[in-house]
Order: C-alpha cells, then structure tokens, then sequence
C-alpha cells in the first residue's frame, strides 16, 4: 500500500501539471527513415518540407535516427550518443545533391553543406563564387561546380531548434569521424545521459543490462 505522504506527493504533481520524467517523451516516426523524439520528429518534418520549398532536401534514407542503446562502439561513434535519446540524425552520406566545405575553426573541423537545388534556372538558392570544397576519396579541397545551391547548413541551424557538430579528432585518417552529415536538437539537453534516456523511456535498469556504469551514465550526453 502506498505511504499517505507520497500519494500527497503524487497529487501535487497533478494539480501542477507536472509529468513524471521517465518516457516524458514519446518515439515517432520520420516518414520511413527512422525515428526520433516526437518533439525533435516535429520540427525535422517541418524542415524537410521547408528546405523542398526552397529546393533543397534533407530527405533520407538517413546514415542514423534513433539509436538503440550500444554494447559495442565502432569507430567514429559514442557510446552515450544523442542519437540513443532520439535526439540526432544523420544526413544522407550518398546525397549526391550535397557538397562539403570545411570551416576551421578554434583548432576544430566544421563543415558547411551546400545543396544543389532542384530547380537549376537560377529560380531557387543562389551561386557561391570561390567556394571550396571537400573530396574524402581524393582528401582535397576543389571549386564547388557552376551551379545554384542552398546552404543547407544555415537553413537547418536557422531557428536554432537543431545544431552541427565539429569533426573528431583523427578525421583525416578515418572519415567516419568527419561528422559532416550529423545535427543534433538544440532545446531541453540535459546535464547527464540518464536523464536523457529517462526522458524517452530508458530505464536505468536497461542501461545497466547493455553494460553502462556509472561514468556512462553521468557523462554528459554527446
């Protein structure tokens, strides 16, 4: 039976409109390329249809959405991911419509996306003389080609709603630690990984069973 205190408790919460933070937030879908949290699936879709206004895609299939919770860790990738709480996606890595500048800055690698547009008339994105940009297979910066692009890149951080992330160090040697396709939702992060997975309804229990310790869950998430 419960404690007369802690039905107080519970009561309070009600009256309040408070929510009990474990599976706060609910998983949905993003069309058939995978899932996020439904706050952060929202606006995505939202931006999907915007950037195909403008000419642009970030339409998958995508290299990642939501991630399940890793026992193992490949190269390039972090056992307490945003991608695990529903809060990454990965772009299309086979876009042929993308082309990558890198930006150094503060000694780290960024990179900007520009995409080619749908409509090459001159009625959709803009020309960017002088723009370089960056092959993987030959590992050297060339002129982006004659065209009309979108930077993809602006129009996704535009509402500061989602976010890009800098390359890892040793990218030049392993380019799936590039991390030019990844962006990331901006509102609500929290301190520690546990409270993220709380909030799409991990418990501690199945982060313990995949093999996180207490490090894991402490460390801030990323």
């Amino acid at each position: 039976m419960a404690h007369q205190a802690t039905l107080g408790e519970i009561a309070r919460w009600l009256q309040k409109g408070f929510r009990v933070p474990l599976g706060y937030f609910k998983l949905a879908e993003v069309g058939s390329w995978g899932a996020l949290r439904e706050d952060a699936a929202s606006a995505w879709v939202g931006l999907m249809a915007r950037l195909r206004e403008l000419g642009g895609t970030i339409d998958g299939p995508y290299g990642d959405t939501k991630r399940p919770l890793m026992k193992t860790i490949s190269t390039g990738a972090s056992k307490t991911s945003f991608h695990i709480c529903g809060r990454a996606v990965d772009l299309n890595q086979g876009q042929t419509r993308y082309y990558v500048a890198k930006e150094p800055r503060g000694g780290e690698t960024w990179w900007r996306i520009y995409c080619k547009t749908s409509d090459q008339s001159g009625a959709q994105g803009q020309r960017f003389e002088g723009a370089l940009v960056y092959s993987f297979v030959s590992k050297k910066e060339s002129p982006l080609p004659a065209g009309f692009y979108l930077d993809l890149t602006a129009e996704i951080q535009r509402e500061g709603l989602f976010e890009r992330i800098h390359a890892q160090r040793g990218w030049e040697q392993h380019s799936r630690q590039s991390e030019w396709w990844h962006f990331q939702w901006v509102p609500g992060k929290q301190e520690t990984f546990q409270d993220e997975c709380e909030l799409v309804g991990i418990t501690e229990k199945q982060l313990r069973a995949a093999g996180y310790t207490d490090a894991d869950l402490d460390r801030a998430p990323g």
